[in-house]
């Protein structure tokens, strides 16, 4: 058995991958969105026994200067394959992860595959919150929300709101703008700088793969907006941003409907939330008052530099906090 990697990921990879799961962050496709976006590497690891790939692990190698992480992968990304290879490679990609200067790993869990533990990792867990779209009546899909969704959905219409689909590289900004001003107002880190939108509009939005859409006044200001990404049986609410000026006439849930509404007529199953911090509320209380269940996602962290780790996670916890997310807001600006 060896070890390989594509660091441009192709058809050979896609047809590999496919084969197990269909989430678009799997594909190669999102290995250029992490490449453009992020300013990373993709490393999209496999192992071959006897001339075949039974084992993969896609991911992106991050330079941070003072450490150098391999994710696997941004939002999703964990073994897939034959699971009676994953221990095998697992510990092949030790020695390759050393070897090659990593200083730390992580792992992501995706809700939608077998759940895999890595020997030699700790867990760090969040929520994920899924929308069962088979509960909704293609024909009178509000007769399956709460009566306040349904209260929030007549307001923002009255107040004439309308959904508008980003048809020009020209309103990323204003996407990530309304993204300011939601971390802003959560008094959160803007993790995401603006090239790793654009690089969502180039390479998943321009493509069809992906949608940005925007709650719209009538006078024509944008009042908020959502970045969905599209894998075939499954819609992911991925980014989302707001303006305060208009949150009382309830953005957010028009632009929700109007997803759930889309991915029904589509066919889809699942509307993915994402993730959410466990201790995030008042987040997990809009994800979920849709209907939609929330369960524990593994991050899966292994540290092959102790000091060059605990440097990274006291500047991340100074990034987290109040001050240091003022100051990323700031810099983002």
């Amino acid at each position: 058995m060896e070890v390989k990697v594509f660091e441009r990921p192709g058809k050979e990879w896609d047809e590999f991958a496919s084969r197990y799961t269909d989430l678009i962050f799997y594909q190669s496709v999102w290995s250029e969105v992490l490449r453009k976006g992020l300013g990373g590497q993709p490393l999209y690891f496999y192992l071959m026994d006897r001339g075949e790939m039974v084992a993969g692990l896609p991911g992106v190698l991050l330079n941070f200067r003072v450490l150098r992480v391999y994710y696997a992968s941004i939002p999703y990304g964990s073994f897939l394959g034959n699971p009676s290879y994953f221990m095998s490679m697992n510990e092949l990609l030790e020695r390759m992860f050393r070897r090659i200067g990593i200083d730390q790993s992580r792992i992501v869990q995706s809700p939608f595959t077998d759940p895999y533990t890595p020997a030699g990792y700790r867990s760090i867990v969040s929520k994920c919150s899924l929308l069962d779209l088979g509960r909704f009546n293609g024909e009178r899909i509000e007769s399956g929300y709460r009566s306040e969704i349904q209260r929030a959905v007549r307001k923002a219409e009255r107040s004439g709101l309308t959904i508008r689909q980003a048809a020009t590289k020209g309103e990323v900004e204003i996407f990530y703008k309304l993204y300011l001003s939601s971390m802003e107002r959560n008094r959160a880190a803007a993790k995401y700088p603006l090239r790793w939108f654009y690089a969502l509009f180039e390479e998943m939005v321009s493509r069809g793969k992906a949608d940005i859409l925007f709650a719209v006044t009538r006078e024509g200001e944008y009042a908020a907006g959502v970045l969905v990404v599209h894998s075939p049986t499954v819609d992911h609410y991925l980014h989302n941003g707001s303006s305060k000026a208009y949150l009382e006439n309830r953005p957010n849930d028009l632009i929700v409907d109007s997803m759930i509404r889309k991915a029904v007529m589509e066919g889809k199953s699942i509307l993915d939330f994402m993730g959410s911090d466990p201790r995030d509320l008042s987040l997990l209380r809009f994800k979920e008052k849709w209907g939609s269940r929330s369960v524990d996602i593994h991050t899966y962290v292994k540290d092959y530099h102790l000091m060059r780790c605990k440097i990274w996670e006291a500047g991340r916890r100074m990034m987290e906090s109040g001050l240091g997310s003022w100051l990323v807001r700031k810099i983002r600006k």
